[in-house]
């Protein structure tokens, strides 16, 4: 009871309690043994000092006790403020790094007289910034969202086998040339395919596989996975610099030393790991590591193996765009007229009919005076009406008609509300051609 009051409550109340108890006992003791009135008042004296003293002690005890907690939570404030500001320095060096380059080359672009070669070089240079810079933010979307609570995990069928086919495509290109990269699949496509969050569960292994990349000058990383009982255990192992053993506990929390002198020295946010491990958490798993200095590093991740047996899926990319009817018609509710026209131009190939509204109220009146619109791709942030208004709206005369939200929030809140609302698939910007036309061939075909 006592502990939960506050420190300065509990020094009175305990100085009460020692200072009445001594009283009550100790005069009843001294009269008990000593009836000399002066030897009772020299008796007195002694038993005063005495509870000085007493009292003293126990009070640079328990003081003591306390003020060493206040100065270890100084000392921790203290390094997680000098971390924090290390971390901020380097986001910043990260931010301006890519941004730079994508400032920088796309005023080249306006030079008169450059070549095509030229112009190329500085496209790919701007492209190759543009995704540096997305995974930046990324990244710290992702450990705010996970620190708060925010996310939750979206459950569909994966299928393990081709998840890392698409690891070994996309990362190949990144190896370096004296180190051998090669996928581990266990499982037969028939028994590979379960259920969990395909989003999460690819983020934590490209995480992982791009850190081997970045570690390993030479040698061999080996993707891959195996099933441990009721569970399914990926494994990503490389033969790069290690980690010491002191800092392998430490390397999956965020503002750590650890986190600190690897970014230092290495680049990147230095929150991929505490990413993974939130993201591991959310797939109802643990993720960790084995490593040796100078022999390597191999993580672990451990989900329930929640299998679907004689099921196929199918790999969007494996979709062709040309399988798009071209009479079909899209309108687009954006406000800003250069996301419009990037879609518009992503569409040009497929050759669909695309409409364009400016806000909520515009939407809304298209759709009521275009009876064939068969999809509307609806930003949920739009001045005069919003995108989820404006889709009620819609449905009222239209019910049946097909709306996709897209947004540059991505909170899981916003998904699950579309959803509940009546629309009927949700994509998160920035996207890019794949993506949307899949999406769209998805819901229109």
């Amino acid at each position: 009871m006592i502990r939960k009051l506050k420190f300065e409550y509990q020094i009175v109340i305990i100085y009460l309690l020692l200072g009445g108890l001594w009283i009550l006992f100790s005069d009843k003791l001294i009269h008990a043994f000593i009836n000399d009135t002066d030897i009772l008042t020299q008796a007195q004296t002694y038993k005063g000092w005495f509870y000085v003293a007493i009292t003293a002690i126990i009070f640079y005890v328990y003081l003591k006790k306390h003020l060493i907690k206040i100065r270890n939570a100084e000392f921790k404030a203290k390094e997680s403020d000098k971390l924090k500001t290390a971390f901020l320095q380097n986001i910043s060096h990260e931010i301006r790094t890519p941004m730079n380059g994508i400032i920088g080359f796309a005023q080249l672009l306006n030079r008169d007289n450059l070549t095509e070669q030229q112009k190329q070089t500085y496209v790919n240079i701007i492209i190759s910034s543009s995704n540096q810079l997305l995974n930046i933010v990324n990244d710290v979307l992702d450990i705010s969202l996970i620190e708060s609570g925010n996310i939750t995990a979206n459950l569909e069928s994966v299928n393990l086998n081709s998840m890392l086919d698409e690891l070994y495509q996309s990362f190949s290109p990144s190896v370096k040339q004296n180190v051998t990269f090669k996928v581990v699949k266990e499982l037969p496509n028939n028994k590979c395919i379960i259920i969990t969050d395909k989003t999460k569960l690819r983020q934590v292994l490209n995480n992982l596989t791009n850190n081997a990349i970045k570690f390993t000058k030479n040698g061999h990383i080996t993707v891959g996975y195996a099933l441990k009982g009721d569970e399914i255990e990926f494994y990503v192992q490389d033969s790069g610099i290690g980690i010491e053993p002191i800092l392998q506990e430490k390397i999956f929390d965020r503002f750590t030393q650890a986190e600190v002198e690897i970014t230092r020295q290495y680049g990147g946010t230095g929150l991929g790991l505490a990413i993974c491990k939130g993201n591991a958490k959310l797939l109802n798993g643990r993720i960790w590591v084995c490593s040796e200095i100078a022999k390597g590093a191999t993580f672990y991740l451990s989900i329930p193996y929640n299998a679907i047996e004689d099921k196929v899926t199918i790999n969007p990319s494996d979709s062709s765009f040309e399988s798009l009817n071209p009479n079909k018609t899209i309108l687009v509710a954006e406000d800003e007229e250069f996301n419009y026209l990037f879609i518009k131009e992503l569409l040009k190939n497929i050759q669909v009919q695309t409409l364009y509204a400016r806000n909520g109220v515009q939407a809304v009146e298209i759709c009521r005076q275009n009876s064939d619109i068969d999809l509307v791709l609806m930003d949920i942030k739009m001045p005069i009406m919003n995108g989820f208004e404006a889709a009620q709206e819609i449905f009222k005369f239209r019910p049946s008609i097909k709306i996709i939200a897209q947004t540059a929030f991505a909170m899981a809140e916003d998904k699950e509300r579309a959803l509940s609302l009546g629309f009927i698939d949700y994509i998160s910007k920035p996207f890019n051609e794949q993506q949307l036309i899949s999406l769209i061939e998805k819901h229109t075909s």
